[in-house]
């Protein structure tokens, strides 16, 4: 990813020393269950970092605090929309795999969008970025887009914005089917954390590798329950967390925020680098085998059955360079 662009002006100034909720927002990214009393605690510190704006300094934030926004989706397919968070929220789970990255906690970011009424559409853009980086307190922030390719593909891009200097690198993109989206995502994950300079231990590698579930239906309804939850509509969105556990019971993010754990069998724990696309001339070929559509139905994706074959995927960078 060697272009590089800047931010609208309008964003391009930086202020002075930061606000309480930008020092508390970058531990973890989070990923248990929200609490009346966690929530009630990330509005008030939304609150009040805006109240402090004007004394929040971008410049001093740390070069690897890192938020990931919803994706943006480039389409009114109802059945997509919500995989623009799911696929963020997996993105912002495999950088946080990562000890030399802090992760801004997700429960924060989600209330600062509130505050800030960018929570319903799930847009943070180039004019927006700046401001939303400075109050949750994240030096970089990942922005990302999701749009439909041909009859079942998909298109997703990401870009890292630089949120003090105003820096917004060219984007990376992959392109996959619905059913083989995790290894765009996994494309990406690995392609953003060389961006930020990240060397991964092997643990931390094979980690990155996993693959959350293998059943599309479970990961769709996950992904509503994130929504939800970035909506503050947490009734709404334990429902859909048990729905996607219901149909994959071994969906251990799913199981975390449900306050639950998950049995994952030791198989599913120990996918590891062969399940990474090998680089041959600008395009990645993955050996993972097929995805699992089936199990319970979900009335938002329809049929089942299991989906096998050798999936190439294709990272480009602007001008036909290395990304």
């Amino acid at each position: 990813m060697s272009g590089r662009h800047r931010f609208a002006p309008r964003f391009a100034f930086v202020f002075m020393v930061g606000a309480a909720f930008t020092a508390a927002g970058c531990a973890t990214a989070g990923a248990g269950r929200v609490t009346p009393e966690q929530a009630a605690r990330a509005d008030a510190d939304a609150r009040r970092a805006i109240a402090n704006e004007q004394s929040i300094s971008a410049a001093s934030l740390p070069q690897r605090t890192v938020a990931v926004t919803p994706f943006r989706v480039n389409s009114t397919d109802t059945l997509i929309a919500p995989l623009g968070y799911g696929l963020a929220d997996l993105l912002m789970t495999d950088l946080a795999r990562s000890s030399q990255i802090r992760l801004v906690d997700r429960l924060q970011l989600d209330a600062i969008m509130r505050e800030l009424d960018l929570a319903q559409s799930g847009r943070v853009d180039t004019t927006t970025a700046p401001r939303v980086g400075r109050l949750v307190g994240a030096r970089r922030l990942v922005l990302g887009s999701l749009a439909s390719s041909g009859a079942n593909g998909l298109v997703i891009d990401a870009r890292v914005a630089d949120v003090a200097t105003s820096e917004l690198r060219d984007a990376v993109s992959a392109t996959a089917p619905l059913d083989r989206i995790f290894d765009a995502e996994k494309e990406l994950a690995f392609r953003l954390l060389r961006d930020l300079g990240v060397q991964l231990t092997p643990a931390e590698r094979a980690a990155v590798e996993q693959r959350p579930t293998a059943n599309i239906s479970a990961f769709l309804a996950y992904s509503r329950g994130v929504r939800f939850e970035s909506l503050g509509d947490y009734g709404a969105a334990t429902q859909e967390f048990r729905r996607a556990l219901a149909i994959d019971p071994s969906f251990q993010l799913a199981g975390a925020r449900l306050g639950s754990g998950s049995s994952a069998s030791a198989a599913q724990q120990s996918r590891a680098a062969s399940a990474v696309a090998q680089r041959v001339n600008g395009t990645f070929t993955s050996p993972v085998g097929g995805a699992n559509l089936g199990g319970p139905v979900d009335p938002a994706f329809p049929g089942g059955g299991a989906v096998t074959g050798t999936l190439i995927i294709t990272v480009t960078a602007p001008g036909g360079g290395e990304p």
